[in-house]
């Protein structure tokens, strides 16, 4: 068997570039030649500094290897059980930090041809945006706040910009993600740094607060924000993963103004299309894709920074120490 660089977490906040063979896969899995894989600023972070709740359920432990979920890559080898894919196809995968994965084959999606790999790459993660926009049911003439301006904000309100809202506000403390959000289709952007976003919201929306509010910054104490700028009846999607406990005023902020709040996690949808759960997780990546391709989505402004792999451990300390200055990254296993 060969061997192929990976990505290793050795301990909290320390990254290394591994070696590893890389097994034959069994039926029902493809081995890819990797393009691109994307670095997850929520979920992978929260493994990387060693604060994720999989640490304290002793579901995961380090050393942790080939963290990630989302490349790029072409098809070298396939299972007997692939389907509609062949050899030498540029494809999206589940797949980790790796120079060849194992993706199942029933995880790859296609690429439109043309499509550059460094967006093409982003697909899972802005099905996971897409899923959190969904849940939301934007509605005409709704005032949306996205608190968190991160990777999976930064989708969202494109995604949102797309729907009949009245009023993005996007919500940060770091101007590097305020001028991607504004680039995005942002009516407003608010700095956590200088100024109270009540009083922003309130201004903006003449003092009627937000009906839809997407929370994606992970950030627990950002739910109780949310829950002041909410309009009566107003709808609130989790869609940044809170590692934590959150106090809440449960009966003066939720159950008094009958606010919604709803949680959105992208692996409860279907694998299967049915009747009443028509979008599966293979649909909205392959929507995603297709809306990238067609310039109805522009993650230009969203990927800061690509590096060759051997400098993927630099990706992660600028990703974790210095959110000032960095919002998406893109590892490249092609161009050394």
């Amino acid at each position: 068997m060969s061997k192929v660089k990976y990505v290793l977490f050795e301990n909290a906040y320390s990254a290394k570039i591994a070696e590893t063979e890389v097994p034959e896969p069994d039926e029902n899995q493809t081995v890819i030649r990797t393009l691109r894989s994307l670095i997850s600023p929520g979920t992978e972070l929260a493994y990387f500094e060693g604060r994720h709740t999989d640490f304290k359920t002793g579901k995961t432990k380090f050393p942790r290897g080939a963290p990630g979920y989302s490349a790029v890559g072409i098809i070298e080898k396939a299972g007997n059980n692939l389907k509609g894919f062949k050899e030498g196809d540029r494809v999206l995968a589940m797949s980790g930090h790796a120079e060849k994965g194992r993706p199942s084959s029933d995880n790859l999606t296609a690429i439109p041809d043309g499509l550059d790999s460094d967006y093409a790459v982003c697909g899972i993660l802005g099905s996971i945006a897409l899923h959190g926009v969904r849940e939301a049911n934007i509605q005409f003439g709704a005032n949306v706040l996205i608190l968190g301006m991160g990777m999976i904000g930064q989708i969202a309100l494109r995604l949102a910009r797309l729907s009949p809202a009245r009023n993005i506000i996007a919500a940060d403390m770091y101007p590097i993600r305020l001028d991607a959000a504004k680039h995005g289709g942002a009516d407003h952007c608010v700095n956590l740094s200088d100024e109270s976003l009540k009083d922003a919201v309130d201004t903006i929306t003449a003092g009627r607060e937000c009906d839809t509010i997407i929370e994606a910054s992970g950030n627990t104490a950002a739910i109780a924000t949310a829950l002041k700028c909410a309009a009566n009846r107003g709808k609130i999607v989790i869609l940044g993963c809170p590692h934590g406990i959150a106090e809440l005023d449960l009966y003066m902020e939720l159950q008094k103004r009958e606010i919604t709040l709803v949680g959105s996690y992208q692996p409860n949808c279907p694998q299967t299309e049915t009747g009443y759960t028509p979008w599966t997780q293979q649909k909205n990546r392959e929507l995603i894709l297709e809306y990238l391709n067609r310039g109805k989505l522009d993650f230009s402004k969203i990927i800061t920074h690509k590096m060759p792999y051997e400098k993927a451990p630099e990706l992660y300390n600028l990703l974790s120490q210095h959110k000032d200055q960095a919002i998406g990254a893109v590892i490249d296993w092609e161009n050394k």
